[in-house]
């Protein structure tokens, strides 16, 4: 079955991005000695793999802007997934990527035009399930059900929840991999469109809070300080979440996300 394995970000300073994952969640740097790139600062939980990617004019990515840039799926089969995009209508076609030694081997968009990577080999992080630990990826889009459809089709994930709030008029389909969570969410609390949340599953909150205190030099000067701030129980996300210091939106739960 497909899997969710990989995110890019995009930032201005990948060194203090990766830094901040690894301070924060344990995240260790996976070095890729094919691409040996000094713009790619690729971390992984065990499982997952963040790629911190540093912008540049030169980057051979449409979205430049600060933030989650996509998202990637590890397949058995890119055969598989092209013959599926080609039964959609329209068809959807397989997009290169440069042969530079990175993981992805080639780039779609779903129908909301989110960046999709898919590679059969994988972005070079084990098997290991640990927490801290990625298990969720949330998704703004003004169509939940076609997004939702579009990622049962071509990757094979399965429904597992579902949430309505008539009074914020927000909604929200959640689907699986059977390991990781996406969430795909009609008028969420987050302003970012497209992809906006990464989720991660930790053994402890208060332990999180911990580190945020002791981490240093994760902030410029002029920068508000990383805390952990509440969202209301009536968001289709999680009610505990902080920033990165880029500004991702990045939730927190100790019991998880429905798989």
């Amino acid at each position: 079955m497909p899997e969710i394995r990989h995110m890019a970000n995009c930032t201005h300073n990948n060194r203090r991005l990766a830094r901040f994952y690894r301070l924060i969640f344990g995240m260790e740097e996976v070095w890729n000695e094919e691409q040996n790139s000094p713009y790619a600062f690729y971390m992984s939980d065990g499982y997952f793999n963040l790629n911190c990617l540093q912008i540049r004019e030169t980057m051979a990515e449409v979205r430049k802007d600060v933030g989650i840039n996509h998202f990637g799926f590890k397949v058995e089969s890119l055969a598989e997934i092209e013959k599926k995009l080609g039964d959609l209508t329209p068809p959807i076609k397989l997009g290169g990527r440069p042969k530079d030694g990175r993981y992805t081997e080639v780039r779609i968009l779903d129908p909301d035009g989110n960046g999709v990577d898919v590679a059969e080999r994988g972005w070079g992080a084990a098997e290991e399930k640990k927490l801290p630990g990625v298990r969720h990826v949330g998704i703004k889009t003004n169509n939940p059900d076609r997004l939702a459809e579009f990622y049962k089709f071509i990757f094979a994930m399965k429904e597992v929840d579902r949430m309505e709030n008539p009074r914020t008029e927000s909604r929200a389909i959640y689907l699986s991999d059977g390991t990781i969570n996406l969430g795909l969410t009609l008028n969420p609390p987050v302003p970012r469109d497209g992809l906006q949340v990464l989720g991660f599953q930790v053994p402890s909150i208060q332990e999180i809070q911990g580190r945020l205190k002791e981490a240093h030099g994760l902030t410029y000067k002029n920068e508000a300080p990383l805390m952990i701030e509440p969202r209301s129980a009536e968001s289709p996300y999680k009610t505990v979440w902080l920033k990165d210091p880029d500004g991702t939106y990045v939730d927190l739960s100790e019991e998880g996300w429905a798989v």
